[in-house]
Formats: structure tokens, sequence, C-alpha cells
């Protein structure tokens, strides 16, 4: 029977190399067979007649192992040693298929979250959630098994928040407190795990956005605070900033918005390469916009409606954002026609990139400004959006 062995916990081993252990200052290296054998046999203080009693071998293979003098480079031999010893296979340096998907699922993880935020910043958040779902659910179950190393739990916050986010694009009003879950729980995730800034920081501004965008303001200010005072450098605080200026102006907290503003301003100034989907002059013409609109300053609202920012900077789904909250300043300044035409191309434009929220928030607009025939139109596209064939 195979002697249990207490192999050292992920946390002890050398950081990206596996299947190292340490003993003392020494690293043994995975597939070094008679490092491992002498590990193994001074770590349960057996002499090499015992350890070869216990494998059924003879004492001199032992001595030969450890002295390298005899290789043991069959694959059946070294599994049948592993299975003997009860250690893992690739501490012998043997790879099986579960281990090796491991591998191959870590290595491209990062590029399949990168590949579905760049499919959401394109308007495509349901092929943003396609790109995640095999992802998600591998590292899901690797986590209910017990087997999930640091590595699975970075990459399994990472792909929460980003299905949150996708989620929240997708999602009708009613239902966007699922995007929040989903980002909240890549929060918790990151909540266990130190030495993950970057990654805590843009969670946090997620989670953020998403609670706000549940009506949840008080807790996305809260979020979104922390996000600025972790993220540690310039664009992620500025984009915190300008995430946060938007839930301080439906709180109407006027001072808290213009202060958020003021910092995105200077951090632009400060480095214009930190452009982003969320800084960027367009949207962040759109905030200030419906900022100023929100904390009732229409003066404001005329002077960043005026200025001139090239649509091609932006996203196709802030165009579409951008479109409901120009409608919104059109109809506070009398101008219908110019309301009727933005509010039109907007719902044309949310049902095409399939934005259920943004056509409800262009309903109501339509709805206060009784222009019965677009509040059809919004429903009618909700409708269609909301219909599984």
């Amino acid at each position: 029977m195979p002697m249990p062995m207490t192999w050292p916990a992920p946390a002890e081993l050398p950081e990206n190399v596996p299947w190292y252990t340490h003993r003392g200052s020494k690293i043994l290296r995975s597939g070094d067979v008679g490092a491992i054998v002498r590990y193994y046999r001074e770590f349960h203080r057996l002499t090499q007649t015992q350890l070869s009693e216990k494998i059924c071998v003879d004492r001199t293979y032992v001595s030969h192992w450890e002295t390298r003098s005899r290789r043991l480079d069959s694959i059946a031999n070294r599994i049948a040693l592993a299975d003997k010893l009860g250690i893992p296979y690739a501490s012998l340096g043997i790879a099986d298929a579960g281990q090796q998907d491991h591998a191959e699922m870590l290595a491209s993880g990062d590029s399949v979250v990168r590949l579905s935020r760049t499919a959401r910043e394109g308007g495509r958040a349901a092929d943003a959630l396609r790109e995640l779902d095999q992802l998600l659910r591998a590292l899901e179950r690797r986590a209910c098994n017990g087997k999930a190393i640091r590595a699975d739990m970075v990459l399994l916050a990472a792909a929460r928040a980003e299905i949150g986010v996708a989620l929240g694009d997708l999602l009708p009003e009613a239902h966007l407190k699922t995007a929040a879950q989903w980002t909240g729980s890549g929060v918790n995730v990151l909540a266990s795990l130190e030495g993950e800034p970057n990654l805590s920081a843009h969670s946090l501004r997620m989670h953020g956005n998403e609670l706000r965008k549940a009506g949840d303001l008080h807790c996305a200010v809260r979020e979104l605070r922390r996000a600025v005072e972790i993220s540690p450098d310039l664009g992620g605080r500025a984009t915190a900033s300008l995430l946060l200026a938007r839930a301080a102006s439906e709180q109407g907290n006027t001072v808290m918005f213009d202060q958020c503003i003021k910092q995105c301003r200077q951090a632009i100034e400060q480095d214009p390469s930190i452009f982003n989907f969320f800084i960027n002059p367009f949207s962040l013409r759109e905030v200030e916009l419906r900022g100023f609109l929100l904390t009732d300053r229409i003066k404001g609202a005329e002077r960043v409606a005026s200025r001139v920012v090239v649509a091609g900077e932006a996203s196709p789904t802030w165009r579409v954002i951008e479109r409901v909250t120009m409608t919104q300043f059109y109809l506070a300044v009398g101008e219908m026609k110019a309301a009727e035409s933005e509010l039109r191309a907007a719902i044309f434009g949310a049902q095409e990139l399939g934005l259920p929220h943004q056509v409800e928030r262009a309903v109501r607009l339509a709805e206060n400004a009784h222009l019965d025939d677009l509040v059809r139109m919004g429903k009618a596209a909700i409708e269609e959006m909301s219909d599984p064939l």
C-alpha cells in the first residue's frame, strides 16, 4: 500500500513553478527522481532498506536512484513509483490529462478574459458571455472540488467580474441586481487574496458601477471611493473617479460630482495616454452633461453640450448612452425636434446592441415628453429583446 505523504501546500511552493518543494533552502525540481525519493525517505525518517521494503524493490535501486547512478526513464515505471509513494505524478515529471488541461486553461485564461472585455467594450456583450462561459465553468468546478490554487482564484475573480459587467449591459433594469451580485462575487474572491492591487481596484470599479445601475447608490459610492483609494495607477484612479462622479450626480451630491470631474480632468492633463473605455473625451462629456442635468445646472449642461467631441473616439455602447443623455438635455432646453431625433436613434442603437437598460431610459424620457410613437417603439424593442426566440 502507498504510504500517505504530507505534501507541501501551494503557499509553500515557489511562485510560478509547478510541483517544486522545499527542504531547508534546497529546491527539488519535478522529475528529479533521486532528489524526490531522498526527500520522501528523509521526510518520513526511513532508511533506504525500509523504503525499499515498502515499495517492493531491492535496496540497491533506492541507492542508485538517490545517487543518480541509475535512471528511471520509463513513464510506466515512474507512474508505478508515484503510485507506491502516494505522491502526484507531476512530482516525477509526469503530467496526466487533467493536469495538462489545467495548465492549458491557466495559460489561456487571461487571454479569454481580455477577449471577452474587448467584445463587451465593442458592443458585443453577448459574445463576451460566450467567451467566458467555458472558462468560468472549469474554474468553478476546481473551486467546488477544493482543487483551486491561487492562479485559479485570481482568474475566477476576473471572470466573475467580467460576467457581471456583461450582464449589466444585457439585463433589463429589474434584474440589474444580478449583475451586481456577479461583480460582488469577484470582489469577495479577491478579498481573501493579497498582492493583486490592479485586479482588486478594477473589480471594485466594476462592482461600484453595477451597484449604481441597480439603484444602490450608497453602496456604489462606498465601493467607488475604495477603488479611488486603492488604484495603484493614474488611469485606474481616473476611471474610478469618473464612475464615482456618475454615482454622486445621481445622489444629487454636487460637491462630490464637481471634485471627481476635476480629478479626471487633471489626470488626463497629466497623462493623455490613460484613455480607455471609460476615460476618453466622449465619455467624459456624457458624464458631465448628465451630472449637470441631474444637479439642476442647465447653464453648465449647455456649456458641456456645445463641446465638440469626435464620435469615433467612443465605443458603440457609449454612443447609445450619450444619445439618451443628449435627449434628456434637449428636452430640458425645450428642443423637441432634436430630442425626438436623438431618442429615435438611441432606441435603434440600443436594440441593435442588445442594451435593454438604455431602451428603458429612452422610454421614460419619451413618456415624460408625451412622445407616444417613441414610447411604443421602445416598448416593442424591449419586448423583442426579451423574446427567447
